[in-house]
């Protein structure tokens, strides 16, 4: 095709088989005003040098533990062995002989396996028998691996938590120091003087445990076997829900979007009510990988758009997410939304926002939750 089969009396057109091929849904928005720059590396779409850094820069897999190991719960100390541990940067026989080193590669306790981080911290015999008794204290099975440490206190109270995490960092310090001892002292494997020095070290560092408890006796007995002093009770705090239907005339659309994962596959919901409560409509729909906040911003930008396509020009935005209000209300938009958002406000006549609790946008959570696997 050349140029001048899409200008038809001086104004662009596109032909008939080119409308069949493109979805004009898919097509960006164009504003009626100047154009201008946007910079794509921030949300609101203004150059920063900072952004350009976070572009040009190579950038690794993010790695889960790293803020679990660096809390402040736990001495800078333990972090900094721990740190190494998990990194696998110890001079293991088998990360020597990577390095040409010529090693008997025996462990040091057993005699029989290859020394390897795993083996010391989760596999000879006397290993397994610290985390026994470790474990027993809080009814966990012994950890395999650095993720399991993790896992294993995965659905416990922010206290327990906390106490698992560093008792199983003072341990997994504890055993490699015993190894080095072992190896470069006259050091000898005691289960009672083990079991003291993880005892003394988290009672050191007791100073530093601030979460709270729900005082229930499985608490009350893990911090009595640890000589632990008991803490701040959690308790729970009753808010009243209200719920009202808008005035005459206008459109009540219930917005939300859910990002499992944040960053992960998103989706948005909305779901949309007339003023005497009669259900309108219900859209769920993908984004594929995106963040929780450009779920909600799309959630809004959807709702509006539908709503004025079919005549409603007086909108009410229901959403659970302050962030989401906030932006809309201040003009603070991320750029991709600029333009979508200005023709939404010139067709309206009028339009608000309401924050309610998701315990009120209970149908529109499910219809994002529906969307974020479609």
């Amino acid at each position: 095709m050349k140029v001048s089969d899409f200008i038809l009396d001086g104004e662009w057109v596109i032909p008939t088989e080119l409308m069949e091929m493109i979805n004009m849904d898919d097509l960006p928005v164009v504003s009626k005003g100047k154009d201008k720059r946007v910079w794509t590396g921030t949300i609101i779409g203004r150059f920063t040098v900072a952004s350009a850094v976070e572009i040009m820069r190579q950038k690794f897999p993010s790695l889960n533990w790293t803020k679990k190991v660096w809390h402040k719960s736990v001495h800078p100390s333990i972090s900094s062995n721990v740190w190494n541990l998990a990194s696998n940067i110890c001079a293991t026989d088998d990360n020597m002989k990577k390095r040409n080193f010529k090693m008997v590669s025996r462990c040091i306790f057993c005699r029989k396996e290859e020394e390897t981080r795993d083996h010391i911290l989760w596999y000879f015999n006397y290993g397994e028998i610290i985390w026994r008794w470790l474990g027993g204290n809080f009814n966990f099975k012994n950890p395999r691996s650095f993720d399991d440490v993790f896992h294993l206190a995965k659905n416990k109270i922010p206290a327990i938590k906390e106490i698992w995490l560093l008792s199983a960092f003072i341990t997994m310090k504890e055993l490699w120091f015993m190894r080095n001892e072992c190896i470069f002292g006259n050091e000898k494997c005691d289960l009672n003087v083990t079991e003291k020095k993880i005892k003394q070290v988290l009672l050191y560092n007791e100073i530093r445990l601030t979460a709270n408890m729900w005082n229930k006796q499985y608490d009350l007995q893990v911090l009595k076997r640890f000589g632990l002093k008991t803490r701040e009770v959690k308790c729970m705090s009753i808010k009243e829900v209200f719920f009202q239907l808008p005035e005459q005339g206008k459109l009540l659309l219930f917005c939300d979007g859910d990002s499992r994962g944040n960053l992960g596959n998103a989706g948005y919901g909305v779901v949309g009510r007339l003023s005497s409560g009669e259900f309108l409509v219900a859209i769920s729909g993908g984004l594929g990988v995106s963040t929780n906040y450009y779920a909600e911003s799309f959630a809004v930008l959807i709702a509006g758009e539908w709503a004025l396509n079919h005549g409603f020009n007086k909108l009410v935005f229901r959403t659970d997410s302050k962030e989401a209000i906030s932006v809309f209300q201040g003009n603070a938009l991320p750029w991709f939304a600029i333009t979508r958002w200005e023709r939404i406000c010139e067709a309206a006549i009028s339009w608000e926002f309401i924050h309610s609790f998701r315990e009120v946008n209970f149908s529109v959570d499910t219809m994002a939750k529906r969307g974020s696997v479609l």
